[in-house]
């Protein structure tokens, strides 16, 4: 299985770790585990030891877009649902959920 390269090869001139194993690395980060199991995984898996912060520092140098767009959206509908009854004091409150 052939891996998109997020840092294609020779990016910088001088490259301690592969391309591979850095893409190996923030594939695994965004997959959820933090940097410093990324790193321990790095090293049980690929035999590559790098520090969590040098982890960190390739996400950095990513300049990866959030998920979350800066322009407001325009919500064009949603759904709205009561879920609970709930006692806040000496007031019973409904609780309600809305949903995009």
């Amino acid at each position: 299985m052939k891996m998109l390269s997020l840092f294609p090869y020779g990016y910088q001139k001088k490259q301690r770790t592969s391309s591979l194993d850095i893409d190996r690395a923030l594939y695994l980060y965004f997959l959820g585990l933090s940097t410093r199991c990324v790193a321990k995984a790095l090293l049980f898996l690929h035999n590559v030891k790098r520090s969590h912060v040098a982890i960190w520092k390739w996400i950095q140098k990513g300049h990866f877009r959030s998920t979350s767009s800066k322009k407001r959206r325009k919500i064009d509908e949603f759904i709205v649902d009561e879920t609970l009854l709930i006692k806040v004091g000496p007031e019973l409150i409904w609780l309600w959920i809305a949903i995009n």
